[in-house]
């Protein structure tokens, strides 16, 4: 649209849209034609994805608060992602060429992630921590988390509400750069520093903003346009067929409530005759049915029956569809939306359990890149100048080999585990999966794995136990040919 366009447009809106169509009908594309099945249909479209999504964030995000509070399927689409994504929470073993090096970090980190140390409320652990991202991330589209740094307790974790982000602040004092949306950015839309509004401890915001430099603040949310800034509800996309959804099984529950009342309207073509009604507590005429009951109308009177004939078979297919597109919506299959797995068969449902890991994994690395590895390299800093790494001698001269790490999150369940496990055999036999991909799909290491193994084996055979599982097939096989010949009297021995 073009300058004149937009005054023509702004003067009358009828004369703008008349010459929109008029141009519309010499496109090329179906999509751009304009006439009476979508003359409605004029979207808004501007060149700055934040001065779009600025106006509607709000709104948003209280919508998508109200159904987490109200809605069950909400809630178990929110809870799926959860589950599935973090579960008990995204783990780190430490990798660096050094083995007692990794146990010491190891060690030091996992009394780090416990509530009274990671957490400056001291009320979650760092795996709670990991769940509680996502869940805002899914419902308010983002989530800050601050790293503070305590003088007795060295680094800790503050989470901080996006709705916190002053939105009144244009440009930073002192400073060519700009703020938007909360937001101190250079000219490459790079955040410089978060203006977060402060709030007391009653929860009342105070008037001056805290400026909090980018380095010291992890801001969580996914980016889907290049001049995007901040975030916006996961469930954006689905709220408003949600929201129907739970209206129409409200007005569906009552409708059944009403058909479930027997109700009996007594009809008169006489005046009403004294002497036959009684009254409740509150002076309101009553009759009553009593089993077996004969009784003789007055006459003039005559006896209706209230059959609201509503059927309901129709609320299974709707709601069964809203789901399907819901879920559809967030990358969910029906079956891990509804929770529905009776008409699963079971190539369907490992289809869909496929399918719903390729939308749990990127999450999983969202997380890992964006929240864990910052935490996690932060965490060193803060050890390494406590003095509680003496070893690590060269880490600011070359951290890089210091902070190498694996991040195991949780696995998943088979859903035939005799099919996947010897799936999993053949596929490792002939090259097409290793041991350490296997051990990530079920949420192991596969050093931890091997460790575990040997030091088993090792107990068993103290105790005079040879078991199957520490010897390989051809072995077993050996040892049972052996023990049956032994049995019949044919073996070499005899």
């Amino acid at each position: 649209m073009n300058i004149l366009d937009s005054i023509i447009s702004a003067v009358s809106p009828a004369w703008g849209l008349r010459r929109v169509a008029a141009r519309q009908a010499l496109r090329y594309y179906q999509a751009g034609e304009i006439n009476r099945f979508s003359s409605s249909w004029l979207p808004v479209n501007t060149v700055d994805q934040e001065n779009m999504d600025k106006t509607e964030r709000a709104l948003i995000c209280a919508r998508a608060r109200y159904l987490e509070r109200n809605s069950d399927m909400a809630n178990s689409a929110v809870l799926g992602i959860i589950r599935n994504v973090v579960n008990t929470g995204i783990r780190m073993q430490a990798r660096t060429e050094n083995e007692e090096i990794n146990t010491k970090i190891e060690a030091l980190w996992n009394a780090w992630c416990q509530p009274a140390q990671c957490d400056v409320t001291g009320q979650q652990s760092f795996y709670e921590m990991q769940r509680m991202i996502l869940r805002r991330k899914i419902v308010d589209g983002e989530i800050l988390c601050k790293l503070v740094t305590n003088r007795k307790k060295g680094l800790q974790l503050q989470l901080i509400r996006a709705d916190l982000l002053d939105n009144n602040l244009m440009t930073a004092p002192q400073s060519k750069n700009v703020i938007r949306s909360g937001i101190e950015l250079n000219e490459y839309l790079k955040p410089v520093a978060y203006w977060v509004q402060k709030k007391d401890p009653l929860g009342y915001v105070t008037l001056e903003p805290e400026r909090i430099p980018a380095g010291q603040i992890l801001h969580l949310w996914t980016k889907k346009h290049p001049d995007q800034i901040r975030g916006i509800s996961d469930l954006a996309v689905s709220i408003k067929r949600i929201k129907d959804t739970d209206d129409y099984l409200d007005a569906e529950t009552v409708a059944a409530k009403i058909a479930a009342c027997f109700s009996i309207f007594i009809t008169q073509n006489t005046p009403q005759l004294p002497g036959r009604m009684g009254k409740d507590k509150e002076g309101k005429p009553t009759e009553s049915i009593r089993p077996g009951m004969i009784t003789r109308l007055l006459p003039g009177e005559d006896i209706k029956a209230a059959n609201p004939g509503r059927s309901s078979t129709t609320a299974a297919d709707f709601v069964n569809i809203h789901e399907r597109l819901i879920g559809s919506g967030l990358g969910l299959s029906y079956e891990m939306m509804s929770r529905d797995f009776n008409k699963s068969s079971y190539s369907a449902a490992r289809q869909g359990n496929l399918e719903d890991r390729r939308t749990f994994q990127p999450m999983q690395q969202w997380l890992i890149t964006h929240f864990c590895q910052p935490v996690y390299e932060a965490f060193l800093d803060q050890a390494v100048l406590a003095g509680k790494l003496p070893e690590l001698k060269d880490y600011w001269s070359r951290p890089e080999p210091y902070r190498a790490c694996e991040w195991i999150a949780p696995g998943w369940q088979s859903i035939d585990p005799e099919k996947e496990a010897n799936a999993d055999t053949l596929a490792m036999q002939n090259g097409m999966l290793t041991l350490a991909q296997q051990c990530a799909e079920h949420g192991n290491d596969w050093r931890d794995q091997l460790a575990q193994m040997a030091r088993e084996k090792e107990y068993a055979e103290s105790l005079g136990l040879s078991l199957g599982i520490h010897t390989s097939e051809a072995v077993q096989a050996a040892q049972a040919n052996h023990i049956t010949e032994g049995e019949t009297g044919n073996g070499e021995n005899e």
